[in-house]
């Protein structure tokens, strides 16, 4: 009789603690409906500078793109989520969506130097999955460019050029095919479209 009434105390101390921990959970997160996104435009490019150009020598060396979601949390500070490891050109974002997390943006690394590869300008496909996606995303090359996808206008930005993040040793510059400043999707298609200005 002693041990069943024992049983049945730690049942109910175990459905209690169970109980506050549920509760203190819906109190401390904030849904999506309540998030507020506090971070400017210039940190959040900022700290994707940062984490891009902190990614590029892995990139090079192991010749794979990198990648990963910039959130804010309900503390108004920003942070990255685990890397993903994709392969020589392409990276597979997983879906966002951690509680008290809300997603603001994209980035991913070009990988290492290949002549196959377009790869100082953002891909059609990295354009158009930040436009699905809804968030604009940011992308470094092997020549060190800087990339910015704004979503919103569909448009992708070159916001700083060649060695403003670390550079691939191995990499070519070519020169009768520099990229330009912005690309709409249609200008990306035209680019990949051309064979007759490549290197």
């Amino acid at each position: 009789m002693a041990n069943l009434r024992t049983t049945h105390l730690l049942f109910i101390v175990f459905a209690l603690a169970w109980a506050v921990i549920v509760l203190r959970a819906v109190i401390n997160v904030k849904g999506p409906e309540d998030f507020v996104v506090t971070v400017t435009d210039a940190e959040v490019q900022s700290f994707a500078k940062q984490q891009l150009s902190d990614l590029q020598v892995r990139s090079f060396t192991e010749d794979v793109e990198l990648c990963g979601i910039i959130f804010e949390d309900s503390n108004g500070d920003l942070g990255a989520s685990a890397i993903i490891e994709g392969n020589r050109a392409s990276c597979d974002i997983n879906y966002f969506d951690e509680p008290g997390m809300a997603p603001i943006a994209s980035f991913h690394t070009h990988g290492a130097y290949g002549e196959e590869f377009d790869s100082e300008v953002p891909s059609t496909l990295d354009l158009e999955s930040d436009i699905a996606n809804q968030m604009d995303g940011y992308i470094s090359t092997p020549g060190g460019r800087f990339w910015r996808i704004d979503w919103r206008e569909q448009q992708a930005l070159l916001e700083c050029g060649p060695s403003c993040l670390p550079t691939d040793p191995t990499h070519q510059p070519c020169a009768g095919f520099p990229p330009k400043r912005e690309y709409t999707l249609a200008n990306l298609r035209a680019r990949f479209d051309d064979t007759t200005s490549r290197c």
